[in-house]
């Protein structure tokens, strides 16, 4: 737990923030000197290799929160973060429960320092009628209108009053050395996102600009009347910190024991709904570097779960607890068996069969259920309704980037006395390697980029769209700011197990000029049936294990069979697998080279030929 102030200090980050100041006026090393891991450690580290960031979330109840418990799990002016991500749910204060120990009338309009254009979004009551309509008739966001180019978006320092009673208490407990970079509310939900002013004003550098840029929001409504009224939904923040991408997704799903697989479906609608802030092939939980999930999931601990003894086993969840199990999970809680109640819990089971959230990862729970909880401070459980771990944190990870954070805090803040939630809390250390700031800083020209085989695909198990569907892949490489090239196979006539020649799939030529700068991109594999996802597939490129490497030490191949993932789930997606190679020969890459010239010749000539008939 975290009783107080003072032990929350205990868990704060000690790293000291001048080195990383000093940092941000050296320039990074060349392309020719990072294949030198050694020459690389030597290096000062830049403002953006080491990020300490605070995620939280809490449904407030519908109660105002009071200033002074703010102490239990936000540190003063910020101390030791540089990202703060707060996200709530029902928050409208009103009712009986309207309590704060400084009223509304008496708090005094002071400016806070946001990016300008942060300001929530107004979002209409009905907001999911015009999402669903603009889907309906509008096509997906290209690439020129979300911009994956390498130049930074920006955005400068402002200063402006705080309408609304949480955000302004937030920021005041921050002071002035922390800006609002985005806030998103949609109904009684809200998202914020806080980073340090030195990031943000441009003391600190990243490409010339400040290190946080390219700061955009979007949201999804799935309440009320078929997704229509925004009482339930998703709300997205993404940035890019120096060379890193971030997501920050906070939510508010379907309540009560029974509708497990409609809080899915709504997790599957927040993926479709936010496309705004995505490559039009990608979603917000595969796109980034890191996504964090957060929010009142509403998933519960159901003690009648069973799993029948099957291969791909599914739920059977009823809707009540028999009687006795109340007072048998009220044993479990206080006896401290935590981990027996995740055992039941419905969004434990449901990423173990891929229904949910595949991926994702979440750290272990060592407290008590939040919900539902009496509003005193100490978690004291409401009699008559099962406890829950419905507010949860999660984070997933792209597999160039799943050894570089580390969860250092995970709890739940139970001196916190106003809702029938307690609020849960989770601190990360994320570490962002040299070479991936010196890969997107260098833009390294295809002339010196590796050239990279497919072979063996075939697929198994898919859910065919279409009266004659046709499966074929899209493959993508991240940074998606310096590969702007879709490669495409060949389409294969009708079969739930397509298989590919060899011939049939392109060439790929990620940009980077070293395996050190490739050990940090990722290779997503869509499979499509027409124009229909089924699902996606993401790699690091090989290389990056010493048993990768053959013979001849310039290549390197690892086959794979991986399941697809679709709107966070695998299961009945199918699975896909095949054989990747890199070569970093001179001989492969020159070859490489003249082959795509030849191809710019014939493609210039065929346009020739076109405008001439």
């Amino acid at each position: 737990m975290v009783p107080s102030e003072q032990n929350l200090a205990q868990n704060r980050p000690t790293e000291q923030r001048s080195d990383r100041c000093e940092a941000s006026s050296l320039s990074l090393p060349s392309s020719s000197s990072m294949g030198s891991a050694d020459h690389a450690a030597k290096m000062p580290a830049a403002p953006w290799e080491s990020i300490r960031l605070l995620c939280f979330t809490w449904n407030l109840g519908d109660a105002r929160p009071l200033e002074e418990e703010l102490g239990h799990w936000l540190p003063m002016e910020g101390e030791g973060f540089d990202l703060i991500a707060v996200g709530v749910q029902e928050c409208s204060y009103g009712g009986r429960h309207s309590l704060t120990s400084t009223p509304c009338h008496q708090r005094k309009n002071k400016k806070r320092k946001s990016l300008k254009g942060c300001n929530a979004v107004p979002v209409p009551m009905l907001a999911g009628a015009a999402e669903e309509l603009m889907h309906s008739f509008a096509s997906s966001p290209s690439r020129s209108r979300h911009d994956f180019s390498p130049v930074p978006q920006t955005r400068d320092v402002s200063e402006q009053t705080f309408s609304f009673h949480w955000d302004d208490i937030l920021a005041e407990r921050l002071g002035d050395g922390f800006v609002r970079l985005q806030q998103v509310v949609l109904m009684n939900m809200r998202l914020l996102v806080f980073a340090r002013v030195e990031y943000c004003d441009g003391s600190l550098k990243w490409r010339g600009g400040p290190v946080v840029h390219t700061v955009e929001q979007t949201y999804s409504a799935t309440g009320l009347l078929a997704g229509t009224i925004g009482n339930k939904g998703g709300l997205v923040v993404s940035l890019h910190f120096g060379p890193v991408s971030l997501c920050f997704v906070s939510c508010h799903l379907a309540a009560h024991m029974h509708n497990t697989e409609k809080r899915n479906s709504d997790c599957k609608e927040i993926l479709q709904e936010t496309w705004p802030v995505c490559h039009p092939c990608l979603d917000v939980s595969s796109q980034f570097d890191h996504c964090f999930w957060f929010g009142d999931l509403n998933y519960r601990v159901d003690m009648n779960v069973q799993i029948p003894n099957q291969e791909h086993p599914c739920l059977v969840l009823k809707k009540s607890l028999e009687p006795g199990k109340t007072q048998d999970l009220e044993n479990i809680i206080s006896q401290g068996r935590f981990q027996e109640l995740v055992a039941h819990d419905q969004l434990t089971h449901h990423r173990g069969v891929g229904k949910a959230f595949a991926g994702f990862q979440e750290g272990e729970m060592t407290f008590a259920p939040t919900f539902k909880v009496e509003r005193i401070p100490g978690t004291s459980h409401v009699s008559d309704r099962a406890p829950s771990y419905c507010d949860r944190i999660l984070w997933k990870s792209l597999p160039a980037h799943q050894e570089r954070i580390k969860q250092t805090l995970l709890d739940s803040v139970c001196q916190v006395s106003t809702s029938d939630h307690k609020p849960v809390l989770a601190h990360f250390h994320l570490t962002v390697p040299h070479a991936l700031g010196a890969l997107l800083e260098q833009d390294p020209k295809q002339d010196h980029c590796p050239v990279v085989r497919l072979s063996n695909f075939w697929a198994h198990g898919l859910t065919l769209a279409g009266s004659a569907p046709r499966a074929r892949l899209v493959f993508l490489v991240a940074p998606l700011e310096l590969n702007f090239e879709e490669y495409a196979s060949v389409a294969q006539k009708k079969s739930v197990n397509p298989a590919w020649k060899d011939m049939d799939l392109p060439l790929l030529r990620p940009a980077a000029s070293t395996q050190e700068q490739l050990a940090n991109c990722t290779l997503f594999i869509l499979v499509y049936s027409n124009n229909f996802k089924l699902g996606c597939v993401t790699l690091r490129f090989p290389g990056f294990d010493p048993s990768h490497p053959d013979g001849s030490g310039h290549r390197s191949r690892v086959s794979f069979e991986e399941p697809l993932v679709l709107h966070n789930q695998t299961s009945g997606t199918g699975f896909l697998a095949g054989t990747v190679e890199v070569d970093w020969s001179e001989e492969a890459i020159a070859a490489a080279n003249e082959a795509a010239r030849l191809s710019k010749i014939r493609a210039r000539h065929k346009k020739c030929a076109c405008v001439m008939q």
